[in-house]
């Protein structure tokens, strides 16, 4: 009997996620936030229902809500490199870029091959390069 409410409550996170992704796909970010809300309270130790909500927040720049769940998936799940993707998206959100950088490296420490980091990393050195040669150059005219 244990069980079989274990198996409907499970339905029940699997069902809202899969109306959550849906809505995310349709751009619902609003919706999405709340479904994935919703398996939240049931599942407070699911770590991909924190990344995908952190993702909606994200899409409608709520980028310290993100923030807070991507930390909370990575707690969760320190090797899943997709939660240090989440939280670099909330961090460049939020203009901190070093701890941006910071997020990408962590993540590719336990997956190297990740093309979302990787793409996130590259994207992010660019910029933080040049400011460094800005300021090195002003400070050598100074």
């Amino acid at each position: 009997r244990k069980q079989a409410q274990e198996d409907k409550k499970k339905e029940k996170i699997e069902a809202l996620k899969a109306k959550g992704n849906k809505a995310f796909a349709a751009s619902n970010f609003e919706d999405a936030i709340s479904f994935f809300s919703d398996a939240i309270e049931l599942d407070k130790g699911n770590h991909v229902l924190y990344s995908n909500r952190s993702a909606a927040y994200c899409s409608v720049n709520q980028f310290g809500a993100a923030l807070n769940d991507a930390q909370k998936c990575v707690n969760l799940s320190p090797a899943w490199a997709k939660g240090y993707g989440r939280k670099a998206a909330a961090l460049v959100g939020l203009g901190r870029i070093p701890q941006a950088v910071d997020a990408y490296r962590r993540g590719l420490q336990t997956d190297p091959n990740n093309a979302m980091l990787l793409q996130g990393l590259a994207e992010l050195q660019g910029p933080v390069k040049e400011e460094k040669t800005e300021e090195g150059e002003a400070a050598a005219v100074k």
